[in-house]
């Protein structure tokens, strides 16, 4: 039975979503937009869905936007805020956001927008006056992720928000490694827009949701209908939104017990891999890092060798690399927080979850370190690549 360690790219669908969505399919809604007896239970099962995800994070439930997933609700943040901004022409955001984030802003850039990116420190975070420096009357946006989806560097927001409202600005922070692992508290934050998404909870790919503050204005940029108080035209993914609102309560209902024995079990693997794996280094800090993440450079590897010789062994992780024409490409993470290619090259991320196990992760400790000193005597790397 393979162990999965990628919850930072997907969770496992949990048993209260699936449960969820059987219980819809055997009741055969309708479009929650009909007026007939079908589609108003299904506009009632849509609404108390929104009323669980926005219950995640502090939020009414008429601020919560079903859309795709985090990489539309990153799009309708960015693209919407500036579309409504109007002559305002300055985004600020950082090295190390999603692509998701970044291409959007490299398409803006494209037609003439203002991007500042702040570089992060060695261990991934951001520094609140770096960001504050650049805030002036022509900023339209700012856009951070809460937590690095990569590292698991969580940052500290909540003081741009003063700065940036009396600018006159919007504040978007993306929070679809964040939510359900720690606390996330929309007020607390200040942020007039976050991001969420549904399959890094326990619900199936295909749903997410954007916070919306209800003094904050966005453009719609899906046309076609007043769904989702006119901000994404189409009809909602119900199956998508009820699973969605089950992972939800599941990760509440837990999350401080969860968030306690996720990183019991991290921290156990990291300290038994740096018994037995001379060199290894821990990407990001110690303290003030998600519970579940790892980002681990192992000395005289290459990355993708070792991803493939877990994978042979049943473990599955992730390089948090992104393909480019058939290469993969150092991580930009790494690279951004100073580490050099032949380590980003060389470093894999283990991100655990809801169903991880004391005995799964006793079974990585020993498998790990067994693997790597085959891959380093088989496949060592040259003075080239190092």
């Amino acid at each position: 039975m393979p162990i999965y360690l990628d919850h930072n790219a997907g969770a496992p669908l949990r048993a209260e979503a699936a449960g969820a969505i059987s219980r819809l399919l055997a009741e055969a809604g309708g479009n929650p937009s009909s007026v007939h007896r079908a589609g108003q239970r299904s506009r009632r099962m849509l609404e108390t869905a929104r009323a669980q995800v926005a219950a995640l994070v502090g939020a009414e439930p008429r601020q919560m936007v079903f859309t795709s997933g985090g990489t539309e609700s990153n799009n309708l943040a960015i693209f919407g805020a500036i579309t409504a901004a109007s002559r305002r022409r300055k985004i600020i955001s950082s090295e190390i956001e999603h692509s998701s984030v970044l291409a959007p802003l490299a398409e803006l850039e494209r037609r003439g927008f203002e991007v500042v990116r702040v570089a992060p420190d060695s261990d991934g975070r951001i520094d609140p006056a770096r960001v504050l420096a650049a805030v002036d009357g022509e900023t339209a946006l700012i856009t951070l992720g809460l937590a690095n989806s990569e590292v698991g560097t969580i940052q500290e927001p909540a003081p741009l928000a003063s700065t940036c409202h009396n600018a006159g600005a919007l504040f978007h922070i993306d929070a679809a490694q964040t939510v359900g692992r720690i606390p996330v508290d929309v007020a607390a934050l200040g942020c007039d827009l976050m991001t969420l998404s549904g399959h890094k909870l326990g619900a199936p790919a295909g749903i997410g949701a954007l916070y919306v503050r209800d003094a904050a204005r966005i453009a719609a940029i899906t046309l076609g209908g007043p769904h989702e108080s006119g901000m994404r035209a189409g009809t909602p993914n119900l199956l998508g939104a009820v699973a969605f609102g089950a992972a939800t309560e599941a990760a509440m209902s837990a999350m401080d017990e969860e968030s306690e024995r996720i990183s019991s079990l991290a921290m156990s693997l990291l300290n038994r891999l740096r018994e037995t794996i001379p060199g290894l280094r821990l990407n990001g800090p110690l303290i003030g890092r998600l519970p579940n993440t790892l980002n681990l450079t192992f000395p005289g590897v290459l990355g993708e060798s070792m991803l493939i010789a877990l994978d042979l062994e049943g473990i599955e992780v992730s390089m948090g690399s992104a393909c480019a024409a058939g290469a993969v490409e150092p991580s930009h993470v790494l690279r951004a927080m100073g580490r050099s290619v032949a380590d980003a090259r060389s470093s894999l991320r283990i991100s655990l979850g809801w169903n991880n196990t004391v005995e799964e992760i006793d079974a990585v400790a020993k498998i790990i370190p067994a693997v790597w000193r085959r891959v380093a005597d088989a496949e060592p790397l040259s003075e080239d690549a190092r």
